[in-house]
């Protein structure tokens, strides 16, 4: 879409398209790990707040990843133009890695509690 000065509106380069890429590819990761060390820390416990934080953060990250290759241009993480096909196995085995190590960290938070 034409900008009022005729240069062709980058959408990635936006603020949005910025701030997106910046939490799926950073942010939205970092607190998940941190969301692993507060749930290791509360050995005992099951369904605590920081499993309700990780996983709306997980929703969080396949969401915004949507956003930003639908609406915002968004490419990937070696600059090629992104497609539905990217997020949809960004969206696999984010999902499943993260329910992997989820169920792992309860796992062993239990049978160190256990002991």
């Amino acid at each position: 879409m034409p900008a009022s000065n005729g240069q062709i509106e980058d959408r990635q380069s936006s603020g949005p398209g910025i701030l997106a890429r910046i939490w799926w590819m950073f942010l939205g990761n970092v607190v998940l790990a941190f969301c692993i060390l507060f749930i290791i820390q509360n050995r005992g416990s099951f369904f605590q707040a920081a499993d309700w934080v990780f996983w709306i953060d997980v929703a969080s990250l396949v969401l915004v990843r949507y956003v930003d290759i639908r609406f915002l241009d968004g490419a990937t993480v070696t600059g090629a133009r992104a497609s539905v096909s990217h997020w949809i196995r960004y969206a696999v085995l984010l999902i499943a890695g993260s329910a992997a190590v989820w169920a792992l960290v309860h796992v062993a938070s239990r049978a160190v509690a256990a002991k």
